[in-house]
């Protein structure tokens, strides 16, 4: 072997050995004051509590983005110490009744919803959130549900709207909480029948973006049995976890905050605390995120499949991904303070 041969492998070899000491190293997170917290989660709360308010003044119909998510952030707020519009919540509530009180027996037919388990599953998760009482109209939205499973064991929406209405693990996890809640004595015995459906397919599909990651976890820790499937998909969320502490939606996109403050809040629903380094990383990349009106801004990957219209939210066309994203992002902070007395189960 001759003298530049040697020189050039060697080389090669020292730049193999060195290559490792320059990859990015994951950020260590700051330690923000409860009160820093605190007014990041308000100014939150600002935006999604003026978004909820205002839709109704230009639709008529429920949707996941303005009444659940931001009903969602609520509620970890208020059940963190932080105030919130504690008359907009009924109002809120009354909204989603309404949208399918007069729809009961198509409902319970399967028939005649528009974004099908997905906007039945938000539906009744709204309700669910507000303590709402079991009625006509529960009981109707869960023979909807069980009308339309798929023989596969999982439900799913209308349309592919990604990240909000794409994932059948977030459509079955809606499905199964509705049922838990609002399922009637004479519903029960399908109940049972359903879940063990879905069970053996949350078990087995295979998930592909982080929602179907997140969604995965929540529904196998809520109703599976099996404690190594919850800590093999926890493992798959957390493994995830980008070096700037946030996450993306997909592979090859950047971390965003309607990804990161989605899987936060999972995590600690989940039972992760939500002061272990993980956590605390993924605060640290939503504090550094937020925009200076309290908002956080995802750009919108979906085609609009209705006319657009400026319900006063921040970012534009991007605000129906945007609005639940600061709400996911806000839940998250919110469920990082001390809870309060009150306080529930998430």
């Amino acid at each position: 072997m001759g003298s530049h041969t040697r020189a050039g492998l060697a080389s090669g070899i020292c730049l193999f050995f060195i290559c490792p000491l320059f990859a990015e190293e994951p950020q260590k997170p700051t330690e923000p004051t409860p009160e820093e917290m605190a007014t990041a989660v308000s100014r939150g709360l600002a935006i999604v509590q003026k978004a909820a308010a205002n839709y109704p003044k230009h639709r008529d119909c429920f949707s996941c983005h303005h009444q659940t998510l931001p009903m969602l952030a609520m509620i970890s707020a208020r059940d963190h110490g932080v105030k919130i519009d504690a008359d907009l919540l009924p109002v809120q509530v009354q909204f989603t009744h309404k949208s399918f009180e007069n729809s009961t027996s198509s409902l319970k037919k399967g028939k005649g919803i528009g974004g099908r388990a997905m906007t039945v599953g938000y539906a009744a998760w709204a309700l669910l959130l507000a303590d709402s009482k079991a009625d006509d109209t529960t009981e109707a939205l869960v023979e909807y549900l069980l009308q339309i499973q798929r023989e596969e064991g999982h439900w799913t929406g209308q349309v592919c709207r990604p990240p909000l209405e794409e994932s059948y693990f977030t459509a079955t996890f809606l499905a199964l909480q509705a049922m838990k809640r609002y399922g009637t004595e004479a519903q029960k015995p399908r109940i049972n029948h359903a879940l063990l459906q879905a069970k053996a397919w949350l078990a087995s599909a295979p998930a592909k973006g982080q929602e179907d990651k997140a969604m995965r976890l929540w529904a196998l820790h809520e109703f599976s049995e099996r404690k190594e499937d919850v800590a093999a998909a926890r493992n798959a969320v957390l493994k995830s976890q980008r070096p700037d502490g946030g996450w993306a939606q997909l592979d090859e996109m950047d971390s965003d905050a309607y990804a990161t403050g989605q899987i936060l809040f999972i995590l600690q629903a989940t039972g992760l605390n939500a002061h272990q380094q993980t956590y605390r990383r993924g605060i640290d990349f939503l504090l550094k995120t937020q925009k200076p009106d309290g908002s956080w801004f995802v750009r919108s990957r979906s085609k609009p499949i209705q006319a657009d219209f400026d319900n006063g939210d921040p970012h534009g066309k991007d605000q129906f991904i945007s609005i639940p994203a600061t709400a996911w992002a806000t839940a998250a902070l919110a469920a990082s303070l001390p809870q309060t007395a009150n306080s529930r189960p998430p």
